[in-house]
């Protein structure tokens, strides 16, 4: 019967790996091909970041949408995501201009912050602690899969069929990943429903202090990132003037790092200690970020570094993740929803003031700007963030 039952959640937890492939593609293939897009529709390079920005704006509304699977079940919402990144998808794929691709990077924001809550909960519902960051991990590998596979065949895509094309496949996939979600997960429906209100937001934050210092060294350790990521693809394009091919092979790299940072956070977490590991982590990317502008005098210098970076990140975030879901367990939906929205608001700040610190400051001076934030969120973390007990 338990080799049953474990059989039943691998299952599942491939389906919800592979329906987050999908969304988190939708997310990530824009950076890098940010240039094309603007290109394509005739605009500048950071028109598109702008749009990239009113995306991410989404997140605030996470503490919103995200406790939902509380009141209406982990997988209606699931699906409902799902469904609302193909319709956006599609969408600018049958009017590709300016204005819709606004709105079809709005609507995958709102799919992802009603997404990766349901998701987050739903594993910690069925999973325990002790073997949560390895289930957690094994679904966090949609992330890096975006990157090693999904953001490549985008640029294929691109070069073959036009700008939009990537949007058709993604909305097909969303369509997909619906179908399959709701074929595997099980409809757990909590017996109480629960009011999603501002006053219940703030009570959370008045009784339980950890939430709010875990939020901010999310939005933080998020904002670092963002200012480096948000200004990959024309760094890369005008520094080593590599074609769409090879920008999103080189985004592929990442995506390897990105992708071996998930398996040893699976690995790693349980066994030493979540706070420990993330901590030492979250240190060697903060030093990642300082020397990347003196490593970057060479393609494969800077390949080499940022990999090291976004493995160390990677290992941070995924390893961060089950322990956040037992911040509150007794309202886990709520507390993930609330640390999304703080990873939504450390990307929006970052999209925005992270091409304004590369052109005011440069490459050096911005590198010193991303490891001082990136070291403050640990030093946040290390000091005020613990599961409860």
């Amino acid at each position: 019967m338990e080799k049953t039952q474990t059989r039943s959640l691998t299952v599942q937890l491939f389906a919800l790996a592979a329906a987050r492939f999908v969304l988190n593609t939708s997310l990530r293939f824009v950076y890098p091909f940010a240039p094309a897009m603007a290109r394509g529709l005739g605009v500048s390079r950071e028109s598109v970041y702008y749009l990239i920005t009113l995306r991410n704006f989404t997140g605030f509304l996470s503490p919103v949408f995200g406790p939902l699977s509380e009141r209406h079940g982990r997988r209606t919402m699931l699906v409902v995501a799902m469904a609302l990144l193909a319709a956006g998808s599609l969408i600018v794929f049958l009017w590709p201009s300016y204005w819709f691709l606004g709105l079809a990077l709005c609507t995958v924001g709102v799919a992802k912050i009603i997404y990766d809550p349901a998701m987050q909960a739903y594993v910690g519902d069925q999973v325990p602690y002790e073997r949560r960051g390895r289930a957690i991990a094994i679904t966090e590998y949609s992330w890096s899969f975006a990157l090693l596979v999904g953001v490549p065949l985008a640029g294929v895509a691109i070069q073959r069929q036009g700008w939009q094309a990537p949007f058709l496949w993604i909305g097909l996939g969303g369509i997909l990943g619906a179908i399959l979600l709701w074929r595997t997960i099980a409809d757990g429906r909590r017996s109480g429903a629960m009011t999603v209100s501002s006053q219940r937001l703030f009570a959370l934050l008045r009784e339980h202090h950890v939430v709010l210092f875990a939020s901010l060294y999310m939005m933080l350790f998020l904002l670092a990132n963002e200012m480096l990521f948000i200004v990959f693809g024309g760094w890369m394009e005008d520094t080593f003037q590599l074609s769409l091919t090879s920008l999103g092979l080189s985004a592929a790299i990442i995506g390897g790092a990105e992708l071996a940072g998930e398996t040893l956070a699976g690995w790693s977490v349980d066994r030493f200690g979540k706070r420990r590991v993330i901590i030492m982590t979250g240190l060697v990317t903060s030093l990642c970020y300082l020397l990347l502008p003196f490593a970057s005098a060479t393609l494969a210098g800077a390949l080499v570094t940022l990999f090291v970076l976004f493995l160390a990140f990677e290992i941070t975030i995924v390893g961060g993740v089950p322990l956040m879901t037992e911040l509150v367990p007794a309202s886990r939906a709520v507390v993930m929803s609330m640390m999304l929205a703080a990873m939504f608001a450390g990307r929006t700040v970052g999209s925005f003031v992270g091409p304004l610190v590369w052109n005011w400051l440069g490459f050096a001076l911005s590198g010193l700007v991303w490891a001082v934030i990136a070291a403050v969120a640990i030093l946040i973390l290390a000091v005020s963030v613990r599961e409860a007990t």
